[in-house]
């Protein structure tokens, strides 16, 4: 499951949801660095992180700490995306709607292998002239041979099979049509969103 790119300049970053903060942290690192041609960092999922925990903290506001101007932060909530692939669907049609050809996806480790199977497979960031890095928040830290042994990831590792089965069936193009992203992608609030993604959804006041 471990399939991790190294970083490559793009022209927008994304951050996906979940985990306990290394993905946006990682995510602004390389922002730092100049990974964003466009200045704009993307993220999904939820605005806090850890919400039951003392060490929670905003994405927003870490990233507006870290040097990111407010106008080039984007903010897709749960709720308007709900899984991966639909992660994915938006990313592609997002950088459809305003000319983006490249994009950098950051994730834990042991996710890399579906995102890329789903943009490949499912979404089809190829076939619309789409390239697409995906990279994990510790990608010079895991040796790509060893990753099984390693008894804190096993769980996940696993995990990660059924969820590829699962989303490579559920998104296929027989049975697409009956899931809540085909029904969601034609409502008003997607297509707001991936219009306008600032203006319609930022968190930050």
């Amino acid at each position: 499951m471990y399939a991790s790119d190294q970083p490559k300049k793009s022209d927008l970053i994304v951050s996906l949801g979940g985990g306990d903060g290394r993905r946006i942290k990682k995510a602004l690192q390389l922002y730092k660095k100049g990974f964003s041609k466009s200045r704009e960092i993307l993220y999904t999922g939820r605005e806090i992180v850890n919400p039951a925990l003392p060490t929670r903290f905003s994405k927003s506001t870490f990233l507006l700490q870290g040097g990111v101007k407010k106008e080039y932060i984007g903010f897709v909530k749960r709720g308007i995306i709900v899984n991966t692939a639909e992660e994915l669907f938006f990313i592609r049609d997002y950088m459809l709607a305003h000319h983006y050809k490249s994009v950098l996806i950051i994730s834990a480790p042991v996710h890399t292998r579906r995102i890329k199977m789903l943009a490949h497979y499912i979404t089809g960031f190829e076939k619309r002239g789409l390239d697409y890095t995906v990279s994990s928040f510790d990608h010079k830290k895991l040796q790509h041979n060893f990753y099984f042994l390693n008894p804190s990831i096993q769980g996940s590792v696993f995990l990660e099979f059924e969820k590829l089965i699962y989303n490579l069936l559920k998104y296929s193009n027989f049975t697409i049509q009956d899931t809540a992203y085909n029904r969601k992608k034609e409502s008003t609030q997607w297509k707001n969103a991936v219009q306008s993604l600032r203006s319609y959804i930022n968190p930050i006041s």
